[in-house]
């Protein structure tokens, strides 16, 4: 009897022991993370903006981590190949995904979507703002935003704006401007970004609304004419240009960001210590000079603040693709 109650014990402890064995094991990775490279996905092509704030980044982390932060740039679909392939990866740290504003964005706009913006991905810190800038071109009659907007409110469909394609940041954000100033604008798609900022250049369009750290070269042609900047304050980099506060558009507040996203599931310790070395990161001197030499302001927000932001953006976007009637695919 007293050889069966051992050996029932030293049954039960041993079962104990093994559910235990991954709970520490797990416990033990997460405080020593990261120990290998980490792979972070950019859903975008190499060489542009946000792929070179993806690589400042990368650049300080593996300085940080001690660990090489390697970049894979998957870009397609508007940034969805990319984001999915961080959705479907082991939810370890050791993948993780670079994302834009058009993360929030894309949900509004397609009805079917590889993945769940809230649930199989985790937002880990939002990285930079980059304000949004009101564009003409050189020759254009309009002077200041204020009369862009009454032209277009009183001659309905009768401006065009272009954008890199429909639901792109500069085709969402300025059928925003058109809900909350009233006016009335005609959307020219183009096949990418860059497509609409020579557009501009060219008088083709009348209007483009894009991220200023993808406007430094009409900017510096001469041949566009900045009539309005979505931050709070003036930009040190454009002085004369005013605020849409100051230009007298109420409620209008839209910014390019980018961010780190994670696999659902990424064990939260391990989500704690990717922030904290990111938001050191972001803090690095020489990384808020390159950061601001593309026009960019580091952030470096905690996990639940991001969260919230994602949260918000999706809500708001919602209700600008719907309020616009624009058609989802």
């Amino acid at each position: 009897m007293i050889q069966l109650l051992h050996t029932r014990r030293f049954g039960a402890l041993a079962l104990a022991a093994a559910l235990a064995a991954p709970v520490c094991h797990a416990q033990s990775s997460a405080a020593s993370y990261p120990t290998q490279p980490i792979r972070m996905i950019v859903p975008f092509a190499v060489g542009g903006p946000n792929d070179v704030m993806a690589r400042v980044l990368g650049q300080r982390l593996t300085q940080e981590t001690g660990q090489p932060v390697v970049i894979d740039n998957k870009a397609g679909a508007g940034g969805v190949i990319g984001t999915d392939a961080v959705a479907k990866s082991k939810p370890d740290g050791y993948t993780i995904g670079f994302v834009s504003a058009p993360f929030a964005m894309l949900p509004a706009l397609q009805a079917k979507m590889p993945y769940d913006t809230m649930k199989d991905l985790v937002p880990v810190s939002k990285v930079a703002d980059s304000p949004m800038l009101m564009m003409v071109p050189s020759d254009s009659r309009f002077k200041t935003a204020g009369e862009l907007i009454e032209f277009a409110r009183k001659n309905p469909g009768k401006l065009t704006y272009g954008s890199g394609g429909a639901g792109s940041t500069p085709h969402l954000t300025t059928e925003l401007l058109a809900e909350v100033t009233g006016a009335k604008f005609m959307h020219v798609p183009y096949k990418g970004g860059g497509e609409s900022i020579r557009a501009l250049m060219g008088g083709e369009v009348d209007l483009l609304i894009d991220s200023i750290t993808s406007t430094a070269t009409p900017l510096a042609s001469g041949r566009v004419r900045p009539l309005a900047i979505g931050q709070a304050t003036r930009s040190t980099r454009l002085p004369n240009v005013p605020t849409f506060e100051e230009a007298g558009i109420k409620n209008f507040s839209v910014t390019h960001w980018v961010g780190v996203v994670a696999p659902a599931k990424t064990p939260p310790a391990v989500l704690a210590t990717l922030n904290a070395q990111i938001v050191k990161s972001l803090r690095a001197p020489e990384v808020v000079q390159k950061l601001a030499e593309l026009g960019a302001t580091p952030v470096g927000s905690s996990t639940e603040e991001f969260q919230k932001f994602v949260a918000d953006e999706l809500k708001k976007w919602r209700t600008v693709v719907k309020t616009s009637n624009i058609q989802t695919q």
